[in-house]
């Protein structure tokens, strides 16, 4: 069971580049496989490529097994807040349009029934903290792994680590 875990998370670096600290975060929230998909700047449609990438990586999970849920964390044009910021109403519409396109997408062309969303223009609020929510466990958990950067600086030399205008799917499958 270990060995094929470990296969299975490693199978999806050949959907997207992403950074050691996206993957490391998935792995303590739990998914058996991970992906990012990126948006046009200021844009809610997914593209082709970004509808392919899908596609192709929800049929790799469902070739590994029954697929229990997929979460989606997703960014507007700008980075995770640093603590005490507080997002634009636009960046707000912005990441929970986008989420809503990658839902319609995965429920309408892909059959998938359970989706949770993340708008990751948004830190956790205090009762979601107390109440240890859903939500504050995922960005929490991503933003101690460095997947939520908050600053150039921790964006990477390259931006390697971006996550601006990004969404990351974690999907969970069905434990046998």
């Amino acid at each position: 069971m270990t060995c094929s875990f470990i296969a299975l998370f490693l199978s999806t670096s050949s959907f997207a580049m992403m950074s050691a600290e996206t993957e490391q975060a998935s792995k303590a929230l739990g998914a058996n496989m991970v992906s990012e998909i990126s948006f046009d700047q200021g844009k809610a449609a997914l593209t082709d490529s970004a509808k392919t990438e899908i596609r192709d990586f929800v049929k790799s999970a469902r070739a590994s097994g029954m697929i229990d849920q997929i979460r989606v964390a997703v960014w507007a044009d700008r980075e995770y807040p640093v603590k005490k910021a507080k997002a634009s109403k636009g960046d707000v519409a912005l990441a929970n349009k986008r989420a809503k396109a990658i839902d319609a997408f995965l429920r309408k062309d892909l059959a998938i029934e359970t989706v949770e969303k993340f708008n990751m223009t948004q830190r956790p609020n205090a009762l979601q903290k107390f109440l240890q929510t859903p939500t504050a466990k995922v960005k929490t958990v991503m933003e101690k792994n460095g997947a939520a950067p908050q600053t150039t600086e921790e964006t990477g030399t390259f931006n390697h680590k971006a996550q601006a205008s990004k969404a990351l799917l974690m999907i969970y499958l069905k434990k046998m």
